[in-house]
């Protein structure tokens, strides 16, 4: 995985994965196919991480219960990226081939169904209140999605606009790891809350640093072409602040509404953007957010697993790919 925010909790992530790959399985040849490729292609596994690391943070002993949650938690992630590739028509996911891409799209629809299922099936044992809040925040990442495409191509987005649709998408699911966690360790309500604002604060930096990543990683890097985001017509932070650069924003506003750029038109907008101070300012805004998130778990007792959180925000901030 790279940073060494996850040594605390790594054989609980062994178990973790060992767990999802039992639950994906099938007698069908096709369909085990495909969920190894699923498995196999290197995902972060930052939302079981923070499940894990906010139960053990807050002096839970991780048993069998919570590990099957994490896991559920990735399974559904997992479906959510497949639906999310056929809707946006995206090629490449993680330097390979999407789904819908190497099965159809017609598998890759029930892969998608079939994983979201198996992922609330892990769950069957939780606590009712689990399972509500994880129904609950995969209708607000449905419902932040179908805004966002309302949005599409269209340069009229603002700062708020922008920070409400990644709050439901993306930050909403790592918050309910994280609170799903601490509610399993037995923490009360106070605790609850504080590393819930966590760990809404970390997936804000997540999407910030994912959509920064957009306009300066490369393929080798990233594992997909930069520059899909602003193709796709996805109203970023960046180019939210490029639009507004008085001199080089009129023409990537230009470029930004094209139904379909050209790949001609789409490497112009990258490096327009990159001239104007959009990245840096998005990079700062990530860093503070997550320097402001920290203090909320000043109410966690000094640990490996809270030193682990601390250190999780800052890789995602900080990271590359």
């Amino acid at each position: 995985m790279g940073h060494q925010w996850h040594l605390s909790i790594s054989d609980d992530l062994v178990k973790v994965d060992a767990i999802i790959k039992d639950a994906l399985r099938s007698d069908r040849k096709e369909l085990q196919e495909i969920y190894d490729y699923v498995t196999s292609s290197g995902g972060k596994r930052i939302r079981p991480a923070m499940c894990i690391l906010a139960h053990r943070a807050c002096g839970g002993s991780c048993g069998d219960d919570v590990l099957h949650t994490a896991a559920a938690f990735e399974i559904i992630h997992d479906a959510t990226l497949i639906h999310d590739d056929i809707n946006d028509k995206s090629e490449i996911r993680r330097g390979r081939k999407t789904i819908h891409e190497k099965y159809t799209v017609t598998k890759a629809v029930i892969m998608g169904d079939l994983m979201f299922a198996i992922g609330f099936k892990l769950m069957g044992p939780a606590d009712r209140k689990i399972i509500d809040m994880v129904a609950s925040t995969s209708t607000t990442m449905a419902e932040s999605e179908f805004i966002q495409k309302e949005f599409e191509h269209k340069p009229i987005v603002t700062e708020k606009d922008y920070m409400s649709i990644i709050r439901g998408k993306t930050a909403m699911p790592i918050l309910a790891c994280a609170r799903t966690g601490a509610f399993m360790a037995g923490a009360d309500d106070d605790v609850i809350n504080e590393i819930s604002g966590f760990a809404l604060d970390v997936g804000l930096a997540f999407q910030i640093v994912d959509d920064i990543l957009d306009i300066t990683g490369d393929r080798l890097s990233m594992g997909k072409t930069a520059g899909m985001d602003i193709a796709e017509g996805k109203p970023t932070l960046p180019v939210i602040y490029a639009i507004s650069d008085t001199v080089l924003g009129p023409r990537i506003k230009e470029i930004f509404k094209e139904k379909e750029p050209s790949h001609e038109h789409l490497k112009e907008a990258l490096e327009l953007i990159r001239r104007t101070d959009a990245v840096e300012r998005c990079r700062s805004k990530a860093n503070d957010i997550v320097e402001n998130a920290i203090p909320h778990l000043s109410f966690l007792k000094d640990s490996e697993y809270k030193d682990s959180l601390i250190s999780l925000a800052r890789y995602i901030v900080n990271r590359d790919r």
